[in-house]
């Protein structure tokens, strides 16, 4: 078509020479997908003009709409009956739009004013078919509708300076279909708050794409869902305060690609004594957010002050698809409302509810002071229960330093950094999940009330506590490694439980432990815990029905190996390196052979083991050998080769044995 100069076909005869006889109905094809549609009768030729690359139909109307031949694959002819009376198409060139439809009743109004296109419908007609294709600068649709209709975006590339580019009046739901690369763009100026704003429920489909740059506020808005179930959607959001997408109830995602990338940062309201911020966010939800498939990606630069990758007023709900989200955003301190020095940070997943990572591929990354990548003003929710741990693959990193809020001394309030952080429970089901704050103030696994370790693969570092809880923690099952460098591996500020799983848990010297509940209730009826640290709480042996050993005066780095007399190896373990332990006096011990000591003094680390394994009898503790072959879990051997080093034997004739 390209290659046709300043051509008029009359119609009549393309179609004689196609079929040899009337056609009732011409279409315009783009990527297989119908673009425009009217009926013979009322177009009387076409044009092509190669120096513009374009075609022009001549109806009737005066319409004469006008294509890119860039966008034209294809025309057809249909013979039969003209009836399409569910179809319009709406076809922008530049500062003009074309509106051709069959449908004819005196409810069905249409008014075009440039490239302003305005449909009003109180029809009784269900399921329209609005098609829009073109390419226009400043241009719009504004669509009421009194039913559920389609719209189909088909390679369109619309922008408004005055308005919003598409606005859907009406509360009903709107089926919206990509086709082709689609592009929609508003104006810092324009009149509107958002690029696609819906008041009915907004559902997304098909296997194009669409990019929204939004310059005055948000880029999808709707009264009520937004559900994405196909093609790939790109949100740039740079306005302060603005949301990606935002509904008024709930958002789920369906097997749709999303990337969101929220570059505006705070807006902030002068209110009482101080400030109220309003946080520029890739989603924002009234209700909750769900996603079951597809992917989405939520990039948060540091220009985003205490941006949210996902913020919701509900629940955050993930059982399946890739998600990605990035925060480089900064927390920062501000007078609020009441004149009160308080603060802000950044949060890759906010929830006013609970937040469930159940299932999928989940990475969370926050790198500004003070950023969290979970934090749940209820409950948090890791892994289902009978999992396997390959169906969730959770990863959270936190790098960004605390910040001073206010107080003093102990009574001093800093924002810290936090990985999974939670008001109210937390629960850990399965899942293969990797865990790493490793700046002053970080935390891993954080529950306001009670952790419950069910189950999962989890390997936790971090500066602060590797899991902390204020109220209990229960360890049930899993395979569980907590290093806390600077402080406690494992910390309940109140009571301490395990019933079973493998729990290795990592603290540093005096007076910080592996496991830590500050001398409270300790129950321990089942499971294999390894502790180290410069000290630790000691089981209740009034309650506990598994033996223990505390062994104190070890010193970082060195192998140990307990083997019990009937020559079976209960306990491989390689000490982690503790940088800034104390070290032992070694005045009783014996040599640390080929890796720096043995047991000696009470100024070293201290072990605290428990296994099923470890029954009433005499032992011999091995120390300062070589371990070779077997499997490692972070210091913890199986099936491995122990030689080497000296030998120190032991009783455990107690629930709860000392040796030092």
């Amino acid at each position: 078509m390209k290659t046709l100069r300043g051509l008029i076909f009359l119609l009549p005869c393309i179609l004689f020479v196609v079929s040899g006889y009337a056609q009732h109905t011409i279409r315009v094809h783009n990527g297989g997908n119908v673009v425009y549609s009217n009926g013979t009768t009322s177009t009387d030729s076409l044009a092509f003009f190669s120096g513009m690359n374009s075609m022009m139909l001549f109806d009737e109307n005066a319409q004469n709409p006008v294509f890119s031949t860039d966008n034209i694959d294809s025309i057809t002819f249909l013979s039969g009956e003209y009836s399409h009376d569910a179809d319009v198409y709406i076809v922008y060139n530049n500062d003009t739009a074309y509106v051709s439809t069959s449908i004819s009743n005196e409810n069905f109004i249409v008014s075009v004013e440039g490239a302003d296109v305005s449909i009003t419908t109180t029809a009784e007609l269900s399921d329209i078919n609005y098609y829009l294709s073109g390419s226009s600068g400043n241009g719009s649709l504004l669509l009421s509708s009194d039913k559920k209709f389609n719209l189909y975006l088909n390679s369109l590339n619309l922008t408004s300076q005055t308005t919003i580019p598409i606005k859907l009046s009406k509360n009903k739901k709107a089926s919206v279909y990509l086709l082709g690369e689609n592009i929609l763009t508003d104006n810092a100026t324009s009149s509107g708050k958002a690029v696609i704003n819906s008041k009915g429920e907004a559902c997304f489909y098909g296997s194009g794409s669409l990019t929204i740059n939004a310059l005055k506020k948000n880029g999808i808005t709707s009264d009520n869902d937004i559900k994405l179930n196909g093609g790939s959607i790109t949100v740039n959001n740079s306005v302060d305060a603005s949301k990606g997408l935002k509904c008024n109830t709930d958002i789920d995602i369906n097997g749709a690609t999303v990337v969101i990338n929220p570059t505006g940062s705070i807006a902030w309201d002068t209110l009482g004594s101080g400030y109220d911020p309003t946080y520029c966010a890739g989603i924002g939800a009234d209700g909750n957010f769900t996603m079951s498939s597809g992917s989405l990606t939520i990039n948060i630069p540091s220009v985003n002050y205490g941006g949210r990758g996902i913020k919701v007023d509900g629940s955050i709900t993930i059982t399946g698809g890739t998600v990605d989200i990035v925060s480089a955003s900064p927390g920062a301190t501000y007078t609020d409302t009441t004149g009160t020095t308080d603060s802000y940070t950044s949060s890759c997943m906010k929830a006013d509810g609970d937040i469930n990572l159940l299932a999928g591929s989940i990475t969370m990354s926050a790198t500004g002071v003070g950023g969290k990548c979970v934090n749940a003003d209820s409950f948090v929710r890791v892994g289902m229960e009978g999992a396997d741990d390959g169906e969730l693959i959770l990863t959270a990193s936190t790098s960004g330093e605390k910040f001073y809020v206010s107080g003093s001394g102990e009574n001093a309030d800093y924002a810290n950094p936090k990985a999974i952080k939670s008001l109210g429970n937390m629960y850990i089901y399965s899942g293969t999940n990797t865990i790493t704050s490793t700046v002053d103030g970080g935390e891993g696994f954080e529950s306001k009330d009670t952790l419950f370790l069910k189950g999962g693969y989890n390997v936790i570092d971090t500066y602060d506590d590797g899991i902390n809880a204020a109220n209990h923690i229960q360890i049930d099952g899993g395979v569980t490694y907590s290093h806390g460098s600077n402080n406690d591996g494992i910390d309940a500020n109140g009571t301490l439980t395990v019933t079973g799983g493998l729990t290795i848990a990592v603290g540093t010297t005096a007076p910080e432990e592996g496991f830590d509940c500050d001398q409270n209730t300790f129950t321990i009826t089942g499971g294999t815990i390894v502790g180290i640290g410069g000290s630790t709480s000691t089981p209740t042996a009034s309650v506990c029905t598994q033996r223990s050993l505390i062994y104190s005066g070890l010193s970082s780095g060195s192998a140990i190996c307990v083997v019990n007399a009937s020559g079976d190896t209960i306990l491989t373990f390689r000490i982690p390196v503790i940088s800034n332990q104390g070290g032992g006096m070694n005045p009783g011990g014996g040599p640390g052979g080929n890796h720096g000591g043995g047991p000696g003094g009470n100024t070293g680390l201290t072990l605290l083991f428990s296994s099923p394994e470890l029954t009433a009898g005499t032992y011999t503790f091995r120390y300062g050998g070589t371990i070779t072959g077997g499997g490692n879990f972070n210091g913890y051997y199986t099936g491995a080769d122990y030689t080497g080093g000296s030998t120190k034997s032991i009783t455990i004739s107690s629930m709860v044995n000392t040796v030092r």
